[in-house]
């Protein structure tokens, strides 16, 4: 996307539309340090559940007081519930939801009494809200109907916005409805997670819509398809909807404002974020290095694989799959760097420059080699349950790429014997993914001289 899309011109009508996600909300703080940095103030903002909170706090307008909320916020803050401040298993992550659920569902939702008081906390000044010039709407389902319900602050009485922001956040069962004149309503996000149809009934000319891949429908509006949109989202897991933790949240702020960045042009990459000259450089030198490398003795007959078509085509197959989407000849340098950074835990915190990410992979990689494990690999926060099954298959050595990856690098290394000359062979021709992984840490030591 262009980065002129940022750029507002004289009486352009644009729109933020804010999804519901939970504990991935603080994601949305991040977006909208983005936005203020690229001056881009919308005119209409919507949102669902944590969404409209933090639309809220956005037309209260002091992103810094937002941003330090959610660095507070832990799951007592939200929900009646006390979680543990560390899950150190899949097993004890699968008792913590499944004896959240039982407590929930048995009491039908737990008291919102802590969200209640969060709002009162932080959505300080309502009037300072309706008397800005940005319209704000929210979104929440009407339990009698089973319909999504929309109100902008028009609709919404005096002093009452907050019982509003309290029941578009309502995720029933986990947390209790919200009786609003005797109607009970629920999280908004139920029937439509992103309520971008909202906006487009007030027609505007270009649209921002935050993802947070939370839960409950997604109703798509074809409408949508005749206004210019951004869409922001991250590849990388958010956390789960209801384990509020500092670090995790510190990261989604980092990730937010990261994404928007490289939808503005100001950086280059997919799953990480990097200066443009430095992949630039990179990409120049990445082709020629490789076909050094292939013509080297190192490989002692493994460059066959790369110069057969077939095993290319495979190859390139994996390399897509692995990394989210097509790769192209001048994608793959960047491709093979992100995945090998995921393959040895770099975390998406920073905007990098090439070399020295390529460098810490290297210097991973050399500490496993010697340690067989180290700390760095292991995240200090709560993990999602995809992320949960991803930690288990690592630990599984025919599954674990990381493992194979390091199996392959190591028998390529001392192909001084035939036994490691068969492994390697082998391992090449059955797992076409690592063993690029493999050539491409060779690649990054050939490069830096090591």
């Amino acid at each position: 996307m262009s980065k002129d899309f940022f750029k507002l011109k004289r009486n352009e009508k644009s729109a933020l539309v804010l999804g519901g996600g939970g504990a991935r909300g603080s994601f949305e703080i991040g977006v909208w340090k983005a936005l203020k940095e690229l001056d881009f103030v919308p005119n209409i903002i919507t949102g669902t559940s944590v969404g409209a909170l933090n639309g809220a706090l956005m037309l209260q307008g002091k992103v810094e007081d937002a941003e330090t909320m959610w660095k507070d916020i832990e799951g007592s803050s939200i929900l009646d519930y006390e979680f543990p401040m560390s899950i150190d298993s899949f097993n004890e992550y699968q008792r913590t939801l499944g004896f959240f659920f039982v407590k929930a569902i048995g009491s039908k939702g737990l008291s919102s009494k802590p969200l209640k008081n969060l709002i009162s906390e932080y959505i300080t000044d309502e009037a300072a809200i309706r008397e800005s010039s940005i319209d704000f709407g929210l979104s929440v389902t009407n339990d009698d109907t089973g319909e999504i319900e929309f109100f902008y602050l028009k609709d919404i009485p005096e002093n009452r916005l907050k019982e509003y922001l309290l029941a578009s956040a309502s995720l029933y069962p986990a947390m209790e409805k919200t009786i609003i004149d005797g109607t009970p309503y629920m999280d908004g996000g139920y029937k439509n997670n992103i309520p971008y149809d909202m906006v487009i009934e007030r027609k505007p000319d270009k649209m921002i819509v935050v993802d947070l891949q939370g839960p409950g429908l997604f109703s798509v509006d074809h409408r949508v398809d005749t206004v210019p949109t951004v869409w922001i989202r991250t590849q990388w897991s958010l956390g789960d909807l209801l384990l509020f933790n500092k670090k995790r949240t510190s990261l989604n702020i980092k990730l937010g404002y990261l994404e928007t960045m490289k939808r503005a042009n100001r950086y280059e990459g997919f799953w990480y974020t990097f200066d443009k000259e430095s992949i630039k450089r990179d990409y120049q030198t990445f082709y020629q290095s490789l076909n050094k490398l292939m013509q080297s003795q190192d490989l002692d007959g493994l460059e066959r694989f790369l110069e057969d078509e077939e095993y290319q085509v495979n190859m390139i197959g994996e390399i897509s799959n692995k990394w989210g989407k097509n790769v192209s000849y001048k994608s793959l340098s960047l491709a093979v760097m992100e995945l090998a950074g995921k393959c040895f835990g770099l975390l998406p915190e920073e905007a990098y420059e090439a070399e020295p990410f390529q460098k810490e992979i290297i210097a991973r990689v050399q500490r496993l080699t010697n340690e067989g494990t180290f700390s760095e690999l292991v995240p200090e926060f709560h993990l999602s349950g995809i992320e949960w099954a991803e930690n288990i298959k690592e630990n599984v050595p025919l599954l674990s790429d990381r493992q194979m990856t390091l199996f392959i690098y190591n028998t390529i290394k001392n192909t001084s014997n035939d036994l490691s000359n068969i492994l390697s062979k082998m391992a090449a021709s059955i797992k076409p993914f690592p063993f690029i992984l493999a050539l491409y840490i060779l690649y990054l030591e050939d490069k830096y001289h090591l």
